[in-house]
């Protein structure tokens, strides 16, 4: 599946949900049995919160917020209520009454007395805990959309007017700093190209045709999206979600704003632009709204429904092909593709979707694509972006930018003035372009350069939409269509002067052309900052670069990371002088396999600037973030965003297996900071416990650090299944569950996980004995965890080859971890784990290992072991 844009990730990710809510019902809610103490409680709130909900009640602050899982019946309705407690709706899911939330402390227990509350349950299958001088809420989170993740800022368009500038009036105007159309350098070249005679086909939500910043530039669009056949059918419909019209809008809007007096929005650009910006006698406020190719022509292909949820890959490609289609058969002659959207990606360039990409190239269309919003780890480049013609942009941020939304940010959320000033005190302290943390990094696995190029993605002025708001937004999405001006600009141009030139030479002039960001690599930037006029000079002078050269980086499965790794010795890593300027990253990556059960980041002899040289209203602060082995597309982070000020430690704690792979690790001045923060010395530990078992014998083999470990015997077997499946192919294999209060938890490995090249994507479906189904296995993870939970009766589980690439076959492992009650056994003594341990059980069973960190007095599942008599009850079809 792909979603309309890339999720822009605060806190922490949520991953395997519907997982969680299972585990949090399961004996591994908390800590083993044998440890655990109940709590005293009303009865109708033990029915509503589980037991370790209440456990973090009882560590969280009033104040703190806390992330949930809650079941309902109306979640709408307790959307709404959570927003009035002060909580934030993170994912409202379509196919089942749940949302996930985070929500104040103090507003648990009153939201769990609503009777549109079924059950709240603590959010995910790992723990992330965290001590010393780390918070998640160093500064009030800003607004996301709701549906695409992305930061967007909205405001009631009454109190705005909207003037269009005739095309032919272009260049005789001369935008100010505030449009895109000066960073870019658009406006400079517009005496000799604005994009006439360009077409761009926007692959999106559709196109609002009657846009007041888009008169005379729609030319038409076909609508493909699930909403066909429906009341919300129409690739122009003003039902459409802003996505798409947002992206036109950047890429070709011509018009004057003008704001009423004292608007807090026309008051924060006048602020900050007063070239561009001016008032009259009467304090109304004009400002220029521009585009980077003003007079290109746009053809809008809708894919996404108009509520810009997800669709299959499959509708994208179909958009594509109807792009090509009209380029070859002269129906309609398009010149450039812009596409700001992504999904995953195994085989980095040769994923059909890439191929596709390679096809429209072929045919003479310049594609440009979204970088994704799943940074800023490296190697996660999404698809179509990875394609290898695809010119992908990252998204980049601008002093102006940051400044106007940060005086709106204090208006909107700190109560000061309007035009208050503070955004480049406060917000933004710095006068030199960076790289947002969202943005997603490259190489692509395979090393090739990604992304090309950047443009502003943080905080873009998006204009006026038919729902009666204006936003302003961030993300690649939004850095995508400028790019694609650029590109509409340069066409323009060759096609005016009859060039020789097509979609290879226009890619490569916005290379040249591109100006880079001093401090930022490569990886983060790809050649720069796009500069139009660089660029058509460029093609002006028929003289083009070449890509560097690289070699694939794989020898058949076997992957060799175009990234600087380290290798764990006994489980741990240390670093040294650790210098973080505002905005300014540093990388860390490791490998860890499947069987890694905790991972601890020390920071040590943290170094801030002196209390008066810091921001006077955050302070200075470093920011933290981690990333799971998941590579191009995936937008999974262990904790994404946590803010550190002095020494502290944060510790990931897993309950089940998790993506073998490289570990990504990113630390960061914070862009409000005024100064460096300089960390002395930061560890990297993992937990890696292996077992095994002979008869009632449990051996455990510790890989990692030194730890406490504990082992409980429940009844209940393991068992294991091998099989193999092509792309498209399925597997069935029922299993039985006779016992009242049995459940099982089901993983599926395979060989070419994200250690290899190219990964594939195997899924485990599970079909409950009522008919229900259960897709929480169906992810990018490597390997799949799933529950079977529905109670007693027959389930089916579908192991099915959604991504093998080339033909291959995949072979996999099923292993189904069935406990058939939750009370154990029986249990052992601590056990001191440095190398190697066995355990005598006197009962036959399930062995689950916990493991426990002292530091944050915390529990948490490093394996199971299988001590049963016999395996039954799980057969192939």
């Amino acid at each position: 599946m792909l979603s309309v844009c890339f999720n822009f990730k605060h806190a922490l990710t949520l991953q395997g949900v519907m997982l969680s809510i299972v585990l949090a019902m399961s004996i591994f809610a908390v800590t083993p049995v044998a440890f655990n103490s109940p709590n005293e409680v009303s009865e109708g709130v033990v029915q509503k919160i589980t037991k370790d909900v209440f456990q973090m009640l009882q560590t969280a602050s009033d104040a703190g917020q806390v992330n949930v899982v809650i079941q309902v019946t109306d979640k709408a309705g307790i959307a709404r209520v959570i927003e009035e407690f002060g909580g934030q709706v993170s994912i409202m899911y379509e196919s089942a009454e749940v949302l996930a939330a985070s929500i104040p402390a103090s507003c648990l227990l009153q939201l769990a007395s609503d009777g549109r509350v079924v059950r709240i349950y603590k959010d995910s299958i790992r723990e992330l805990y965290y001590h010393g001088a780390i918070t998640e809420n160093l500064k009030y989170s800003v607004p996301r959309d709701p549906v695409t993740g992305e930061p967007v800022l909205a405001y009631e368009l009454e109190g705005i007017e909207v003037e269009p500038i005739a095309i032919e009036y272009i260049t005789s105007v001369e935008p100010g700093i505030y449009t895109n159309t000066n960073l870019t350098g658009a406006s400079t070249v517009w005496s000799e190209t604005v994009g006439q005679g360009s077409v761009v086909v926007i692959i999106d939500t559709g196109v609002w045709s009657a846009s007041p910043l888009l008169v005379g530039n729609v030319i038409g669009g076909i609508d493909i999206s699930p909403d066909v056949g429906t009341p919300y059918e129409g690739w122009n419909a003003t039902t459409n979600h802003y996505h798409g019209t947002a992206c036109a809008h950047l890429l070709a809007a011509h018009a004057i704003l003008i704001f009423q007096p004292g608007h807090p929005w026309g008051e924060a650009i006048y602020n900050y632009d007063p070239v561009g910006t001016w008032k009259n006698n009467s304090g109304y406020i004009y400002t220029y709204c521009f585009g980077i190719a003003p007079a290109a022509s746009i053809y809008a292909i809708k894919v996404f429904p108009h509520t810009g949820a997800g669709v299959p890959s499959s509708i994208i490609m179909q958009a594509i092909d109807i792009a090509i289609q009209m380029k070859v058969s002269g129906t309609l002659d398009v010149d450039v593709i812009s596409m700001s959207l992504g999904g995953g990606i195994g085989a980095d360039g040769e994923d059909p979707e890439d191929l596709l990409v390679d096809a429209a190239a072929e045919a003479g269309i310049t594609v440009v694509a979204a970088a994704g919003n799943e940074g800023p780890a490296l190697l996660r480049v999404a698809s179509p972006g990875s394609a290898k013609t695809a010119i992908t942009v990252g998204a980049a941020m601008d002093p102006i930018h940051e400044w106007v939304f940060g005086d709106i940010y204090f208006w909107a959320y700190y109560g000061k003035p309007a035009g208050n000033g503070l955004g480049d005190e406060l917000w933004y302290p710095h006068d030199y372009l960076a790289i947002v943390d969202f943005s997603s990094r490259g190489p692509s696995a395979d090393g090739r350069l990604k992304p090309e190029v950047v443009a502003t993605g943080s905080w873009c002025f998006l204009g006026p939409f038919p729902d009666g708001r204006i936003r302003l937004g961030g993300g690649t999405s939004f850095s995508t269509p400028q790019v694609a001006g650029v590109a509409a600009l340069l066409n323009s141009y060759i096609e005016a002067k009859g060039l020789p030139y097509g979609p290879k030479e226009i890619k490569q002039a916005i290379i040249d052309g591109a100006v880079p960001i001093p401090g930022f690599t490569a990886e983060e930037q790809g050649a720069g900052y796009v500069n139009a006029a660089n660029a058509l000079n460029v093609i002006k002078s028929g003289t083009f670069g070449t890509l560097p050269t690289t070699w694939p980086h794989h020898i058949g499965d076997l992957w060799f990371p175009p990234i600087e790794v380290t290798c764990l010795y006994k489980g741990k890593a240390t670093f040294s002088n650790i210098v973080l300027e505002p905005t300014k990253y540093q990388y860390f990556a490791f490998w860890v396999s499947s069987e890694v059960d905790s991972i601890k980041i020390i920071l040590s002899d943290v170094v801030l600037a002196d209390p008066a040289q810091q921001n006077p209203f955050w302070g200075d602060a470093g920011v933290i973030y981690l990333s799971t082995a998941e590579r191009g597309g995936s937008d999974s982070y262990y904790a994404w965003g946590l803010y550190f000020y002095g020494d502290g430690e944060l510790l990931v704690t897993f309950d089940v297996p998790i993506s073998a792979g490289i570990i990504r690790l990113a630390l960061v001045g914070d862009f409000s900071s005024y100064n460096q923060v300089i960390v002395g010395e930061m560890t990297i530990e993992v937990t890696e416990v292996l077992v095994t078992s002979i008869d009632k014998k449990v051996i455990l083999y510790n890989n990692g650090i030194p730890t406490t470990a504990l082992v409980e015997v429940y009844p209940g077997r393991i068992e294991r299944y091998y099989g193999a499946v092509k792309q498209g192919e399925t597997d069935v294999y029922t299993f039985e569950i006779k016992d009242t209060n049995g459940f099982a938890l089901v993983f599926l490995y395979w060989y070419r996980d994200w250690t290899k090249w190219a990964t594939s994507d195997l899924d485990v479906i599970i079909i409950n004995p009522n008919g229900s189904w259960n897709i929480d296995g169906a992810t990018l993870a490597s390997p799949e965890a799933a529950m079977l939970t529905a109670g007693p009766g027959e389930y089916t589980i579908l192991i099915g080859g959604y991504q093998v690439y080339f033909d291959k076959t995949e072979y996999y492992r099923l292993e189904i971890v069935y406990l058939a009650e939750t009370k154990p056994l029986w249990y052992s003594s601590l056990i001191n784990l440095k190398h190697m341990a066995s355990v005598q059980s006197p009962k036959h069973g399930v062995a689950v290992i916990w493991l426990y960190d002292a530091e944050f007095d915390a529990w948490y599942i490093g394996g199971f072991a299988n001590i049963a008599k016999t395996q039954r009850g799980c057969k192939r079809s």
